[in-house]
């Protein structure tokens, strides 16, 4: 075991259990688990926990501590129907994508969305005004927003920094694991790859730079179970008599550093087979969890590297092989210490019409980059490369192209971890500007057409009457829409997964009703019709 090991990964298992933590479960029993905290996601960590519900809504969820209501959301997208609860210990307790709230936050919602007219709440409230007590049934797990099945996600932060904890350190359970975390293989920016048996690799790999290098690692809470992150990685190297070691160790972060989520994912392994696969080294701009290299490992030649990944419950894997640090390299990144020593400044390019323009450090890996014009209204931005910071685009339309499309020119971005659609915003001197953390294929049109319903028909909506009506738009996310029946404002919610927005049944259950729903680029359309 390397000699740096205990100390390291017993720093990483200190928790705050002084200090309060959790004391009741969110949910009750043993539960199995759809994410953990700090897994690799595109262009960002996971902030919490996400807890199965065999797929199942209506799951009682719980105040895991004493405290009190501090926020209340209900959005279509993101989190859906969220609760924030603040406790007396520093920190705040998050539950998100929830069916509903418990009958009197329930009804605090709908008499605030009735004042405000608004069928989008984010409402924050004064101290003790709504005291909880631990293992009160504040909520229903649900599926709400942009969540991709039932299931509620429980976060755990800090109250002062708003930055999110690892639930597991602060006495969330994890319970029976049956399915050890596994070093599955090595992986090599160039496409080499060396399988771990027994814990080892043979074949040496043969890289420019450490940052090249990745681990692809498994962990399941049982055989049948997804695959969850990692808590803390640890990196030894030995060669010709020496030794040195770091790692990293993910326990909180800030939401500021969230899109180092791709630099810490190899990003050229992750274009070609699809794998979230661990660095090895940091990337430029890098989140704070690293540990400083103890030494420099920059010489050319024969190391053994040996790895310890730890799982969020404790376990630990190891893997052992060799690697070839290639001679002649001009690679910035011979260094492991160069996240602290290379920078990309600010500057820009030109592609006839097109003007690209970043700021210093706004990249994850030392390029050099390019923009290519490659059809009437695309681009190609490149190398692939991993953005940390917006990039700002503007575009310088043709002599003839009408006013009427300047407020809803589209830019859509995609790279190998996701795509962005964005609105641009006209200038004076008539180019348009986007404002984009995306660097890839670029592609620039017009939406002019508004949302569209379907059929009005009957429904129940959180286990009520209610009236649904297929909506959707053609391109852009839907960002106002409403309700009146008789010609009275009611309460109504779009569930934008699967384009539905609900009219909730209340006292008038007959007459006519009027809907309308306006998109991103300000496209606006009503409906019209009789209540079923």
């Amino acid at each position: 075991m390397p000699r740096i090991f205990i100390a390291f990964f017993g720093l990483c298992s200190l928790g705050l259990w002084g200090q309060g933590g959790i004391v009741v479960q969110p949910i009750a029993g043993e539960v199995d688990f759809a994410g953990t905290f700090g897994e690799l996601r595109s262009h960002h960590f996971h902030s919490g926990v996400d807890v199965r519900t065999q797929g199942q809504t209506g799951w009682p969820v719980r105040a895991v501590q004493d405290g009190y209501l501090s926020r209340m959301v209900v959005r279509p997208d993101g989190f859906g129907w969220a609760l924030y609860l603040r406790h007396p210990d520093g920190h705040t307790s998050v539950y998100a994508h929830l069916d509903d709230f418990q009958p009197s936050w329930h009804e605090l919602a709908m008499t605030r969305a009735a004042a405000s007219r608004s069928s989008r709440l984010d409402l924050y409230f004064e101290s003790n005004a709504y005291p909880v007590r631990a293992g009160d049934t504040i909520a229903w797990s649900g599926n709400s927003g942009g969540s991709a099945g039932p299931h509620l996600h429980f976060e755990w932060r800090d109250t002062r920094t708003e930055e999110p904890l690892d639930p597991f350190d602060h006495g969330m359970f994890y319970g029976k694991d049956s399915y050890p975390p596994r070093i599955v293989a090595l992986h090599t920016a160039d496409g080499q790859k060396a399988p771990v048996a027994s814990g080892e690799w043979s074949t040496p790999l043969r890289i420019q730079s450490w940052q090249d290098l990745s681990a692809e690692i498994k962990d399941k809470k049982h055989a049948q179970g997804l695959n969850l992150g990692i808590e803390a990685l640890e990196v030894h190297w030995t060669w010709g008599g020496e030794e040195a070691s770091h790692g990293f160790h993910l326990d909180r972060f800030s939401f500021d550093d969230t899109r180092c989520a791709d630099g810490l994912m190899q990003p050229q392994v992750h274009r070609r087979t699809g794998l979230r696969t661990y660095r090895l080294a940091p990337s430029l701009g890098a989140a704070p969890v690293w540990s400083a290299p103890d030494k420099s490992v920059t010489a050319p030649g024969r190391y053994t590297l040996t790895l310890t990944a730890r799982a969020v419950n404790g376990d630990l894997a190891t893997a052992r092989g060799p690697v070839d640090l290639m001679p002649g390299s001009d690679h910035p990144w011979s260094d492991p210490e160069v996240a602290n020593k290379v920078d990309i400044q600010a500057g820009e390019r030109v592609a006839e019409d097109l003007k690209m323009t970043w700021s210093r450090g706004s990249f994850t890996d030392p390029l050099v980059p390019e923009l290519v014009k490659t059809g009437e209204r695309s681009w190609k931005a490149s190398p692939d490369v991993p953005v940390l910071r917006a990039l700002r685009y503007e575009w310088t339309p043709p002599a003839d192209y009408p006013v009427a499309w300047r407020t809803k020119t589209v830019m859509i971005g995609r790279d190998p971890r996701g795509s962005y659609r964005i609105v641009g915003e006209p200038l004076l001197d008539g180019r348009i500007r986007f404002n984009m953390k995306l660097y890839g294929t670029l592609t620039i049109l017009q939406d002019t057409e508004g949302p569209t319903f379907t059929t009005l028909k009957t429904a129940t909506f959180q286990g009520r009457p209610a009236w649904y009506i297929g909506l959707r738009d053609n391109l852009l996310d839907i960002t106002h829409y409403g309700a009146e029946i008789n010609g009275q404002w009611t309460w109504s919610y779009y569930d934008a997964k699967n384009k539905r927005l609900y009219i909730p049944q209340g006292a008038q259950r007959s007459g006519s009703l009027t809907l309308f729903a306006q998109d991103e680029a300000g496209n606006r359309t009503t409906f019209d019709g009789i209540l079923p």
